[in-house]
Order: C-alpha cells, then sequence, then structure tokens
C-alpha cells in the first residue's frame, strides 16, 4: 500500500529572487550541456546549481560539483533564500501547457511524501531500468544536500475523491507559485496545511499502487540512501522508521488525467544493415506491408504528413513511419503477427509493445540477417521531436528515421505489473516537472507525519 504524507517543504522567497522563473530548471536528466551553462546564466540562485552543478579544472574528491551543492544548499537556507514552511504540507501543482495538434491541456497531480518501499513489494512499480553511473552521481548529491531536490513524478490507477475535490477547489483560490517557463509552460501551486484533508488522503491513497514514470534513478538512489541513513542510527528503532530518509518527495498524477501525455521516442538509424533503403524494405516485406507515402521536403512538414499517417492505425496495430531521404516516406505495419509469437523469451505484454516490435523487427533483427554481429552503440539516435529526426536524415546524413505512436499509460502499467522492464527510450512524459518548485529537506531528527 503507498503511504504518503506531508512535508515542511523549502521554497524560494520571492520576496529575495525576485521571478521565480529564473531560478527554476527541468530534471538534471534531461539538461543538455548547453542548457547546464544557459540555466547558470539565468540567476545566480538557479537551481541548477545544487541539481547539476557545473565541473571546474582544479576539483578533486574534496572539493566537486557536490560539495559546492551542499555549500549552496546550506548557504540559500542561511540567507533565506530558500524559505522553509511552517507546517508540514501536501502541494498541489497544475501545469498548463499546447500540444502540437491537441490544443491547451491541462495535469492536475499533488506532490507530497511516499514512503520508499523495495521493487518487489508490488506497492510501487518501475517500468525503465537504470544505469549504476547515474544512481551513484545521485547518491553523492544526496550525501552532500540531505534533500530530495526534484520530485519524482509517479502515477496511480483509479480516482481518489479527496485528491479531485482539493484540485476542484484550487480553481477558487489564488496559487501561492505561478509562473511561466522558458517554454511558455505555466506552473501553478498550491499549498495544502489543512489536516482533515490530508488525512482523507492518506486514507484513500492507502491501498493505491504506484507506477513510476520518471524519475527512476532519485527513486533508487532514494532507497539506497536510506539503507546508509539506517546503518547510522542509534535511536529507538520505533522513531527511526519515521525518519524523513524512509520517504522520497513524488508527484502523484492520476492514470486517467487528461492532461498525462506520453511522446513516443523516434529512432534514427546512422547506417541501413543491407547498405541501402531499396534493400531495406525488400527485407521489411517479409514480415510488413510497405506503403509509399508523398510527404512535403522540409522536415517539420514531413514529419507531421508521417505522424498524421501513424495515428490513423487502428488498435493493436504496429505500423511506423519510415524516412528514408529526400520524399521517400513509408508506411511500415507488421502483417505477420507470428514474427511476435516467434520472440518467445518475453512474455506477450512486452513482445507488443511498438518499441519492442521496432527493436526486434525493424533494426537488429535485418543487422542480424545481415550477418553484421551486435549493433554499435553509435548506430541509433534517440528523439521525441519528429521534426529533428527527420532533419538527422535530410541534413546530417543519417540513413533512416523510424517514426512511432506514443506508448499508452496502460502498456506502462502492465508492463510494470508483470515485473519487467521497459525497452531503452520507451516513453517521454511531456511536460517534465519543474525542479526548484519545492524541495524536501531530509533532517535526521525529525519524524514524518504519515
Amino acid at each position: 500500500m503507498a503511504l504518503i504524507a506531508p512535508f515542511r517543504g523549502l521554497r524560494y522567497n520571492h520576496e529575495l529572487v525576485g521571478d521565480l522563473s529564473l531560478v527554476m530548471a527541468p530534471p538534471y536528466d534531461v539538461i543538455s550541456p548547453e542548457g547546464q551553462q544557459a540555466f547558470h546564466a539565468r540567476h545566480t540562485h538557479n537551481v541548477i546549481r545544487l541539481i547539476l552543478g557545473e565541473t571546474l579544472p582544479d576539483d578533486d574528491t574534496a572539493r566537486n560539483q557536490y560539495s559546492r551543492a551542499g555549500d549552496y544548499f546550506r548557504r540559500w537556507q542561511a540567507e533565506r533564500v530558500l524559505v522553509r514552511d511552517q507546517a508540514p504540507a501536501l502541494y498541489l501543482y497544475r501545469q498548463t501547457f499546447q500540444l502540437p495538434g491537441v490544443g491547451e491541456l491541462v495535469r492536475s497531480g499533488l506532490i507530497g511524501l511516499v514512503r520508499l518501499e523495495e521493487f518487489g513489494s508490488r506497492t510501487v512499480f518501475p517500468h525503465e531500468r537504470t544505469m549504476g553511473a547515474a544512481k551513484a552521481d545521485r547518491l553523492r548529491l544526496m550525501q552532500a544536500c540531505h534533500a530530495n531536490l526534484s520530485s519524482v513524478f509517479g502515477v496511480y490507477p483509479g480516482r481518489v475523491p479527496e485528491l479531485d475535490r482539493l484540485t476542484a477547489a484550487t480553481q477558487e483560490s489564488t496559487p501561492t507559485i505561478d509562473l511561466y517557463d522558458w517554454d511558455g509552460i505555466r506552473h501553478r501551486v498550491w499549498v495544502c496545511q489543512d489536516r482533515a484533508a490530508i488525512g482523507r488522503l492518506q486514507a484513500e491513497c492507502a491501498s493505491t499502487p504506484l507506477f513510476i514514470a520518471d524519475g527512476h534513478h532519485r527513486y533508487e538512489t532514494a532507497l539506497a540512501f536510506r539503507d546508509l541513513m539506517r546503518a547510522k542510527e542509534t535511536g529507538d528503532p520505533a522513531d527511526a522508521q519515521k525518519r524523513p530518509y524512509n520517504y522520497v518527495m513524488m508527484m502523484l498524477v492520476g492514470a486517467d488525467d487528461p492532461g498525462l501525455v506520453i511522446l513516443p521516442i523516434h529512432r534514427v538509424i546512422r547506417h541501413l544493415p543491407s547498405g541501402n533503403l531499396d534493400d531495406y524494405l525488400t527485407q521489411l516485406r517479409r514480415q510488413f506491408t510497405v506503403e509509399r507515402l508523398s510527404v512535403p521536403a522540409g522536415p517539420e512538414a514531413a514529419a507531421s504528413a508521417l505522424l498524421h499517417h501513424l495515428r490513423q492505425a487502428k488498435e493493436g496495430t504496429h505500423r511506423f513511419g519510415l524516412y528514408g531521404g529526400e520524399e521517400r516516406a513509408y508506411l511500415v505495419t507488421l502483417a505477420d503477427e507470428g514474427a511476435l509469437e516467434a520472440e518467445g523469451d518475453k512474455p506477450p505484454v512486452y513482445r507488443r509493445l511498438d518499441v519492442a516490435v521496432v527493436h526486434r523487427l525493424l533494426i537488429e533483427g535485418p543487422w542480424s540477417r545481415c550477418g553484421l554481429g551486435e549493433l554499435p552503440d553509435d548506430a541509433l539516435s534517440y528523439h521525441h521531436d519528429a521534426a529533428e529526426a527527420v532533419r538527422m536524415v535530410q541534413k546530417d546524413g543519417w540513413a533512416a528515421a523510424i517514426l512511432l505512436n506514443p506508448t499508452k499509460i496502460t502498456e506502462v502499467q502492465a508492463v510494470a505489473e508483470a515485473g519487467l522492464r521497459m525497452p531503452p527510450k520507451s516513453t517521454f512524459f511531456y511536460p517534465k516537472l519543474l525542479t526548484g518548485l519545492v524541495i524536501h529537506p531530509i533532517v535526521p531528527n525529525e519524524v514524518v507525519e504519515a
């Protein structure tokens, strides 16, 4: 059962920092090196200095980006750049954004603490694999700052009536935070310190499983940090179970929220296994129907035309867009369903994912049949922007782009419940949560009101 709890969040002091949009940043793992520099330049107190500090030539084991993050974090609290709420709270968070081809959408959720559980407990379900280097990086940062600087993004099935009621009530009140980010996305936060409402929310969420959408590395890092802190604990074991290091800050969104958007992540192939597009298409016709399309010349228009055709695919159909340069565009639809059954090392819930079909039948299968061995690490590039994928073929000399329909949240849940992890680069939840809205300080001698 998911145990949620309020906490006394740290938030930026508007009176000192001014425009709050200047001190925010995206999650660390979607920030490019150029973006890192840009966010450092936006404001001297931008949260980038905490989540993704710059490395310096004279850095060593004692003085580095992690130690500087800890210094900034403590100094900003002492200088009241970051101010802690007086009472434990849950934070209602609403993002308003534009989705091309759809229009304006709103995604609503709740930021609170969630008690850390091992993945085998069937309370919190992952859907992505994690990398050791990334977890080691985040653990060093947690050890330096003793805080959850960014929220994990969690999704819950069904409805939580009390959360629906609170979300509806916020329509009539003024948010505590209201800002537009660099992409024009509006972010609003309301602070809920109503103990009765929080108690009802806790009761309703007690039987709700959670699925991690974004933040797998942060969640697993929080588990590792918890274990380190428990090993140092010398107090009453009952009190130790209530310490804040047993929890992680998480944004919770309903699976049926109309603003819960998953964008597809498209594949760009550096070299075709057979050497040219015609031979590659001949290989694909063994298992797929291939339909030639007429698309406009520019990357944006060509990508838009391909995506339009993809969206027309019937439920359960595995259809992909293939762009091979100039005006060579195709719809590729799986015709041989037996090809899925032949992939017997995974259960059907995994084999029938579009991303699994792409890798096994459009990329790895043809590559293997040509006797080329394993796919090189640099053979693929991944992009949620379809126009960028097409542009790489048109301008940068890549061989082909494969465009996909988005993975459904029901597929994410089904794979996670089966105890599996999705193939790499299966989901891009959009928009990303803003880092800097609220921070969870992990104060060792405090207890959590669960």
